[in-house]
């Protein structure tokens, strides 16, 4: 399967993953997975976990999604990060213009937004030179927090 053998190049943080997702934690614990990886590849990139921490640029990911900005200024957004976390990654925006521009790079134009968090993950690790390209969709509006 494509998915699978993408998802082994991403890079996952056990401590952050398994502090940060209670449920990975309990099943790990529980011997259903050896591992916060394993977890991730067959459970949690599935419910749109993120594998390990993603630093998002708050003023640049005011400044590249509109309807992001006008919540902001609605205070209908506490954090950036968290809506990042929440809901962005799974909505296939970029944290930060690093990401941004990885991408762009690998389709070879402006890349707007992802068609799905695999491309976050993948672009974000460490571990990846070259994944699969993505197509881009349109932007979406802002799911407050």
């Amino acid at each position: 399967m494509l998915l699978g053998q993408l998802l082994d190049f991403v890079m996952v943080d056990e401590a952050w993953y398994l502090n940060q997702y209670p449920q990975a934690r309990e099943s790990v614990a529980r011997g259903e997975y050896p591992s916060a990886k394993e977890h991730f590849h067959a459970d949690g990139y599935f419910k749109g976990y993120l594998p390990y921490p993603v630093a998002v640029d708050e003023e640049w990911y005011k400044s590249q999604y509109r309807d992001i900005q006008m919540a902001v200024e609605a205070g209908n957004l506490a954090s950036l990060q968290q809506h990042f976390a929440s809901h962005g990654y799974r909505e296939g925006r970029f944290p930060n213009s690093t990401v941004a521009a990885r991408l762009s790079a690998l389709l070879k134009g402006p890349a707007q937004q992802t068609s799905g968090k695999i491309n976050i993950a993948l672009i974000s690790s460490p571990s990846v030179e070259s994944p699969a390209p993505a197509t881009t969709r349109p932007a979406r509006k802002a799911t407050g927090e």
